[in-house]
């Protein structure tokens, strides 16, 4: 049987925010046991993405938020209420309601890499502080790239509110991360280092898909 892919959400997981691939009759997270959130798998209806079952859904709320207006502007005017005839109301469909949170997370990390790339732009833009008269001298920051062993760090090594760490075996992200969560060789994490730790990042896989946010603050 194929497998599909999908994320675990269980935040007391260690493989939280990491795809997995598993089985569509036992869709569950190989750790916690927990149910996984469908990740890049289309649809096998024809024609039907999340986005449509999500608006079907949305429509039959509103149609019977229509018909309780309907009973109460009659039943308060003193005439007798008309029956209605029985609404058919679309259930709900898991499915369609997981693909939407993903559809969120996907654009809350898109959201974040953006504010991290705006952050950057706006340093570079800024002009440079006129010099005091003891000006304090600054902590020198190498540029380019360092080899750490494990990684390849791409940027101001150990200051960069945009820098690419490549790694080129399995590795902890960061040993300051409370999930210790594990990048593989070829996953890279893109985000803001400060003093040589991950504040805040998106992680990707070799296959550059989103496994991932990393935020561990300073």
């Amino acid at each position: 049987m194929a497998k599909i892919k999908g994320m675990c959400r269980n935040e007391d997981c260690e493989m939280c925010d990491q795809i997995q691939e598993a089985e569509k009759s036992n869709f569950k997270c190989e750790k916690c046991g927990k149910d996984l959130i469908p990740f890049g798998n289309k649809t096998s209806e024809p024609g039907g993405g999340p986005n449509k079952k999500l608006i079907g859904i949305i429509a039959g709320a509103v149609a019977l938020l229509a018909i309780i207006g309907g009973i109460i502007t009659f039943s308060g005017s003193g005439e007798e209420t008309p029956k209605q005839e029985p609404v058919a109301v679309a259930p709900v469909d898991s499915d369609s309601i997981k693909a939407a949170q993903m559809e969120a997370e996907n654009q809350r990390l898109k959201d974040s890499l953006a504010a991290v790339e705006a952050a950057n732009a706006k340093k570079q833009e800024t002009p440079a502080a006129k010099p005091s008269a003891t000006p304090a001298t600054p902590k020198p920051a190498a540029s380019g790239s360092k080899n750490l062993g494990y990684a390849t760090f791409k940027g101001s090594w150990p200051n960069d509110v945009n820098g690419r760490m490549i790694f080129t075996s399995s590795h902890v992200i960061d040993s300051k991360d409370p999930k210790k969560r594990v990048a593989e060789a070829g996953d890279y994490v893109i985000g803001e280092w400060a003093d040589g730790h991950l504040v805040q990042g998106i992680w990707y896989g070799s296959d550059n898909q989103v496994k991932g946010s990393v935020i561990i603050g300073r």
